[in-house]
């Protein structure tokens, strides 16, 4: 399991306004079509330092990236789009970015580095990569598909970590369970995402660690170990469902862990 080296952060929109907005005017959001649905999803680039989250806003589509620009910085933009149906992609996307800074637990806006009413374009090619143009740079970015998983799920005293791995393009999955006394089930497992079924398969280890007073592993204690495989999927709202050889997470929803700014992890 590779340590997590570098964290990306990024803001929401206000979604509670839109919400009561939305309530008010007893407004209902139109279902996705199979082509619109093949957007809704997290999306990281080639090098890993750019991630893109795509989803649904009112009738269209609300689209949030960030690039990792050092190791406490990063950009920050925000478009809202209309879907093309004729072209099958997110055209004359608008929104605004920002250069933003992360200290002292929290992210502040970089003065004077706010832009707004820049255009973008997002497209999926023939291989199912996600192509970003921004007009107002001129750049071109590939992303590909990785799917909602990244972050912390829990459950009781279970916590599940999903961290993308930017060079082996997988997941590496770490599950601590907490058993009775000072006994811990440790759970090292590789992921990959079929963007098809829209679920991670694994495979990997586990491991029952026994923990002295001092908090370190006692190595004289036995090690119970084994191997497992399965799958991880996220239910309608937005709980993992975890299915394994060993029966580890059957009838249970892990549900993801809130957090005041919207997190990703990756290992480089």
């Amino acid at each position: 399991m590779k340590k997590v080296l570098a964290i990306l952060t990024a803001l929401f929109l206000a979604v509670g306004c839109t919400a009561a907005l939305a309530e008010e005017d007893d407004f209902s959001v139109p279902p996705s079509t199979p082509e619109m649905k093949a957007y809704e999803s997290n999306w990281i680039s080639e090098d890993g330092k750019t991630l893109v989250w795509i989803g649904r806003q009112d009738d269209g589509f609300q689209v949030q990236a960030v690039r990792r620009t050092g190791e406490d910085t990063f950009t920050s933009w925000e478009y809202l789009s209309l879907f093309d149906a004729e072209t099958k992609s997110l055209k004359n996307a608008e929104g605004n970015k920002c250069d933003c800074r992360y200290t002292d637990g929290r992210d502040e806006m970089i003065d004077g580095t706010s832009v707004d009413g820049i255009k973008a374009s997002f497209t999926l090619d023939e291989t199912g990569m996600l192509i970003w143009k921004d007009e107002q740079a001129g750049t071109e970015t590939k992303l590909q598909k990785i799917g909602n998983f990244t972050g912390r799920y829990i459950y009781d005293r279970a916590i599940i970590d999903f961290v993308w791995d930017v060079h082996d393009n997988h997941y590496d999955i770490l599950v601590t369970w907490g058993q009775s006394g000072n006994q811990v089930w440790d759970y090292q497992l590789v992921g990959v995402y079929d963007p098809k079924t829209e679920t991670v398969k694994f495979q990997g280890l586990k491991q029952l660690l026994t923990y002295t007073e001092n908090g370190e592993i006692d190595s004289t204690a036995e090690i119970q170990q084994g191997e497992l495989e399965g799958t991880f999927t996220l239910n309608e709202s937005g709980g993992l469902v975890w299915q394994s050889t060993d029966g580890s997470g059957d009838g249970i929803v892990f549900e993801p862990e809130w957090l005041p700014l919207w997190a990703s992890e990756l290992a480089f």
